[in-house]
């Protein structure tokens, strides 16, 4: 029983008392589990034995009578009309056979899992009578993201003490189909008729699982007169209404959310959520680390009669450091702090709208503490893992699990060093995700960017200003690259320091395809408080996802055909124009070693470029450096020299003429190519100067190396 902090429970009217202080404040709408709703016995494994029946008739939408296995595990498209079922019998451990040719039938379930080697399963019982521990649907999940087998488990089963968060049932199952042994499952609870009677509510209260669910208004969720959605697999497609026929009172909730002039304390929050519910569901999945709860893999639960939507869990495969796994991270699952934290739930509105009062983001923080100290302790899950360790150990050394083991170690036994090595981490995850979400909390709130277009020659960036919840000003970066990975040498653009959420300039790069992304820095600690954007950009033939990043296209050239000059990386547009020589060979390849350089300008722009003696290193390329004097000017420079394009990073000089002071302007659009790199000055970033002397220096002690330095003067 969760009776662990005062708690009051309109269901059953029971208040209990703790002797530690709490962020949570006892409300009437509280939830409360009662006493027996969960196995009572120690971790087991429970063997299940299927018999598949195939019938005769066809497998056609409406009529699976004649569908077979294989066309079960065929069935990987969700959201198309085509389910195929078929009949099985069913026994297990305490479900003894009861002599009848099928009692079941048996479906896929689950969404990306679909398309996954080994399927997880629905089994359903025929009788509404004669069911297995009181429940009729058995939804037994192969997990195979999840390396350890049990993070499903160890969350749920954590989840039983908490309060105010309603947990689900879990067993370890151990199926065989036909005699052929298919594995490790674990069974969690459907929450469905018998979750809502066994916690004493209304058979028919609304519950719902999320799948796009951002709690917007959305015309997908139009109701007719009746409650009932006017496009269902438009409905569903952002949540599945799973219990309930009368979806008024989830719009009108939407409704109130959505209004901006409303009292969010009291309109809101006190009307259709329950405060501690609230906090409770985000802390678990903070300390918890579930990097895939932001519009799905969860459900939202409203009492039949009742105005209030309460947060219920499901779907823990990417937790637990999940992030950290091998395989994730070789896969290209580095998202950084956008799905830690509160970052998460700032992309609901319900999120966002909580977070934004003062305050809130503080009792979060108290309700993480509270949450980790007495709930979620290295002693707790410690012992948990170790209950479950030799039910599934053996198991998944053996087919079929152990072809399927999410590791990407090359023999078996690698494979399970690495397997006990991440599962001896997990008592320690929650601590390493409390401490991350204490490093990220001063950060900006995640944003949206929208898709640059062009005006004229300029090109326009434009993104939803990001909030800082501690009130600190925010400051962007705004970069270009040809790569979605922006590797140092294929950023072409940076703006820097940015005050405002918008930014335009001329277009100065050629034709093509282009990715971007802003930074958003907060004043108080720009480079840990730092936030990127809700944007992803997945490449289908890599299977790789690069995160805060989009990609745009331009269809014109933007550097302009004077003097025949194309930011392409090609050195022919150059022949004879590079003008300026280094007889200085440096032998030591590799290095700084000017050999030629030369510029050229047009009413707009300076041009610059040169070749030096071997490869530039583009990992270090801000060894190269190139002083400009603006002979114009008046003012002193360093020893005489303005600006200073450093790799390609232009400078703009802020000292007293010796000492080492420079202000950034921004990367300069440039194209670099082996041991040749040109360059595109916007004029108007170098005070539309038009008499130039140029200073090519570069010392290879900045590239570790004892190699002197070498210099280019232009003449």
């Amino acid at each position: 029983m969760k009776q662990n902090f005062l708690v009051w429970s309109a269901m059953v009217g029971v208040a209990f008392s703790t002797s530690w202080a709490t962020v949570f404040t006892p409300l009437a709408t509280d939830i409360h589990e009662p006493d027996g709703i969960y196995y009572q016995d120690p971790a087991t494994m429970l063997r299940v034995d299927l018999r598949t029946v195939i019938g005769q008739g066809p497998c056609v939408v409406g009529d699976y009578s004649g569908c077979t296995l294989e066309d079960v595990n065929n069935d990987t498209n969700k959201y198309d009309d085509f389910k195929p079922e078929i009949k099985v019998h069913f026994q297990s451990d305490d479900f003894p056979d009861d002599g009848k040719v099928s009692n079941a039938t048996l479906r896929l379930r689950g969404g990306a899992s679909r398309l996954e080697d080994l399927k997880s399963y629905r089994i359903k019982l025929d009788s509404k009578h004669d069911l297995w521990r009181g429940e009729r649907k058995l939804q037994i999940n192969k997990h195979l993201s999840d390396l350890t087998r049990i993070k499903n488990k160890l969350s749920f089963d954590l989840m039983r003490d908490i309060p105010n968060l309603p947990s689900l049932r879990t067993q370890f199952v151990h199926m065989y189909l036909d005699n052929q042994d298919y594995g490790l499952f674990t069974h969690v609870e459907n929450v469905g008729k018998e979750y809502l009677l066994r916690r004493g509510f209304h058979k028919h209260s609304n519950v719902y699982k999320a799948y796009h669910l951002d709690f917007k208004l959305h015309s997908s969720l139009a109701l007719d007169a009746n409650g009932h959605p006017l496009n269902q697999k438009a409905f569903d497609y952002i949540l599945e209404q799973k219990r309930g026929k009368d979806s008024k009172k989830l719009l009108e909730m939407l409704n109130a959310l959505n209004n901006p002039n409303n009292n969010f304390q009291q309109d809101v929050l006190a009307k259709y959520f329950n405060e501690n519910n609230l906090l409770t569901w985000e802390a678990v999945n903070i300390l918890m680390g579930n990097t895939d709860v932001t519009t799905s893999n969860f459900y939202i639960f409203n009492p039949k009669g009742e105005d209030t939507f309460y947060f219920l869990p499901w779907d823990y495969d990417s937790t637990w450091g999940y992030d950290w796994q091998p395989t994730i991270v070789q896969g290209g699952f580095v998202p950084g702090k956008r799905y830690r934290g509160p970052f998460n739930f700032w992309a609901t509105e319900i999120g966002r709208r909580y977070l934004s009062q003062p305050g809130n983001l503080n009792k979060l923080k108290l309700a993480v503490e509270e949450i980790k100290n007495n709930y979620l302790t290295p002693a707790k899950i410690e012992a948990l893992t170790n209950s479950y360790y030799n039910l599934v150990y053996p198991i998944l050394h053996q087919s079929p699990d152990l072809d399927y083991l999410d590791s990407n170690q090359p023999t078996e036994e690698l494979i399970f060093q690495e397997y006990n090595s991440i599962y001896s981490q997990l008592a320690s995850t929650v601590e390493t995700n409390y401490q991350n979400f204490l490093k990220d909390l001063n950060s900006p709130m995640p944003f949206h960017m929208d898709t640059p277009y062009i005006e004229g020659d300029e090109i326009v960036f434009e993104w939803e200003p990001a909030v800082d919840l501690q009130g600190d000003d925010v400051t962007y970066d705004l970069e270009i690259s040809t790569s979605y990975n922006f590797e140092p040498s294929q950023i072409k653009f940076t703006a820097k320091n940015l005050a405002t959420n918008s930014f335009r300039t001329k277009w100065m790069l050629p034709k093509g395809d282009y990715y971007f992304r802003v930074i958003a820095r907060d004043s108080a600690n720009p480079q840990e408080n730092w936030q990127n954007s809700f944007e992803e950009y997945y490449d289908k033939v890599a299977d790789h996802t690069a995160y805060g990043v989009d990609d745009f296209h331009v269809d014109f050239d933007g550097i302009p055909v004077s003097n025949n000059i194309v930011i392409d990386g090609q050195s022919d547009d150059w022949q004879g124009k590079l003008t300026f020589i280094d007889a200085n060979d440096i032998t030591t390849p590799n290095v700084v070693d000017w050999r030629f350089g030369g510029s050229l300008q047009d009413s707009n722009r300076l041009y610059l470029a040169y070749v030096n003696d071997d490869t530039i290193n583009a990992d270090k390329f801000w060894a190269w450096h190139i002083f400009i004097d603006n002979k114009d000017s008046t003012t002193e420079g360093y020893f005489g020299y303005d600006y200073l394009l450093e790799g390609a990073n232009l400078y703009r000089y802020a000292g007293d003429g010796e000492s080492w002071a420079w202000q950034f302007i921004s990367t300069i659009p440039h194209a670099l190519n082996g041991s040749f790199v040109e360059f595109a000055l916007d004029k108007a970033s170098i005070d539309n100067a038009t008499n130039f002397e140029f200073l090519f220096y570069g010392s290879n002690a900045y590239l570790d190396t004892a190699t002197p330095a070498d210099i280019m003067f232009s003449n």
